[in-house]
């Protein structure tokens, strides 16, 4: 009977001794200095953003956190000042118990480079969020003219929406030029002929025509026939000659 007794205390001891350390390791302030940074960056699929990039980024605005304190590191800040860029689409900021900054960027995706009718490029994403900043170049449809940003996600995302799903027509059409009525143009890189589709609309059906009309009509007579080809009317293909 005395032996369990003392077996019963020593189990309470330990475990609130246990208990009490957990708590204090919990709570406890980490006066160590932070080693560094652990950068995982998803979704960039040009190799757009680097590690150094991000580094770079929180030194100039002196939030860099190799070597001071951990107490001293505020993550929320490093959060928004990398959320400022307007490639991140989201970006989460943590202290690990090895003394380092995890920062983990999910990044968007562009699908469409653009020169607005200032020549101010941005690209923008696959839900018409404008990007800018990006140094390096992308290859993507291209589309320039006559064009305001608040047609992002509208007109050229319509556009966009439409290339990114049909290989073909990715393939195919190498620019996008918007006439000063908002009317679109199409450069495509095989033949020396433009394609006019009018409103950026119903292009699935306006392009499904005219793939026929490739199909059947080009292939025969040849790509370099016709200057100019107007689909933007149900059911037409109107061609000029060159």
């Amino acid at each position: 009977m005395f032996k369990k007794i003392i077996l019963t205390t020593v189990s309470v001891l330990l475990g609130g001794y246990m208990i009490f350390v957990l708590t204090y390791l919990a709570i406890r302030p980490n006066t160590e200095e932070c080693k560094g940074t652990n950068i995982e960056i998803t979704g960039d699929d040009y190799g757009v953003l680097t590690n150094k990039d991000i580094e770079e980024m929180l030194s100039h605005k002196n939030l860099a956190p190799t070597g001071r304190l951990m107490t001293e590191i505020d993550c929320s800040m490093i959060e928004n000042a990398i959320n400022e860029y307007s490639l991140i689409d989201e970006c989460q900021c943590y202290k690990t118990h090895k003394n380092l900054i995890g920062i983990r960027i999910n990044c968007k995706k562009p699908i469409m480079q653009v020169f607005d009718k200032h020549e101010k490029m941005f690209y923008i994403d696959h839900e018409g969020n404008i990007i800018e900043g990006v140094s390096c170049a992308i290859y993507l449809p291209v589309a320039s003219g006559f064009i305001d940003r608040s047609m992002a996600g509208k007109e050229l995302l319509e556009i966009a929406t439409f290339l990114q799903e049909n290989r073909f027509w990715n393939e195919q059409i190498e620019q996008i030029y918007f006439t000063p009525k908002g009317e679109a143009v199409l450069i495509p890189r095989v033949g020396n002929h433009t394609i006019e589709i009018g409103k950026a609309e119903n292009i699935d059906e306006k392009l499904h025509k005219l793939k026929e009309f490739y199909t059947k009509g080009l292939n025969k007579i040849g790509w370099n026939k016709y200057n100019k080809l107007n689909i933007e009317f149900d059911g037409q293909i109107i061609g000029t000659k060159r």
